[in-house]
């Protein structure tokens, strides 16, 4: 993940400092590459971690097991990350723009446009941190997928505010020592966030595995 990320976003750099328009042109297009081809290495991750856990098939990917089911999830996982950075830049762009036509009118309700805007963007994508995870284990559609993690994280709200903390707290001490220890780090974070999407029963040795009930 980080060899395909950072080889492709130093290309895409140097591209860019190029005085020629089509190679400028061409740096945006790596980098636009370099956002997405680390999602191969992660899905792998994730999905790997999803068959180490317990139940780690559902009846939805039985269906769709025995056609190129790492494929599938692939385009769809593709699918669910650009839609959301459509969503995103969609987002930031009115909340910039009613901010600019407000601004000569009142600075402090454009400040509290931004604020608000920043506000409700930061929500919405702590409420889609479970929407890959959720695709891969349930086999959702990209739409679907983000739906489902909205309802899980509205449900346990402070739940996933703690697990995001974990996940920051970890892979911030996994960038210590030259980032080796991602090494441990990302493997770790895989398994937390696919444990995540497992329903628990109570008083189940499989419930108590889980990290998050949902």
């Amino acid at each position: 993940m980080l060899i395909s990320l950072m080889g492709l976003g130093v290309v895409a750099q140097d591209l860019q400092l190029s005085s020629n328009a089509l190679l400028q042109r061409a740096g945006d297009l790596v980098l636009g590459i370099a956002l997405l081809v680390p999602l191969a290495p992660l899905l792998a991750l994730l999905q790997l971690a999803d068959q180490c856990l317990p139940g780690g098939l559902d009846q939805n990917q039985e269906r769709i097991a025995g056609r190129h089911r790492f494929k599938w999830l692939l385009k769809q996982t593709c699918g669910l990350v650009l839609l959301e950075v459509f969503i995103a830049i969609g987002g930031i762009s009115t909340v910039r723009l009613l901010s600019q036509l407000l601004a000569p009118h009142s600075g402090i309700l454009a400040s509290l446009i931004l604020l608000l805007g920043g506000i409700g963007i930061t929500l919405w994508f702590i409420g889609q941190l479970l929407a890959i995870p959720l695709l891969i284990h349930f086999g959702h559609r990209p739409l679907g997928a983000m739906e489902h993690s909205r309802k899980l994280v509205q449900a346990n709200r402070l739940k996933v505010l703690a697990l995001l903390g974990l996940l920051l707290g970890i892979n911030l001490l996994g960038l210590m020592a030259a980032s080796l220890g991602l090494l441990f780090s990302l493997p770790y974070s895989a398994l937390l966030l696919m444990a995540s999407c497992r329903t628990q029963t109570p008083w189940r040795r499989e419930s108590r595995r889980n990290i998050l009930p949902t």
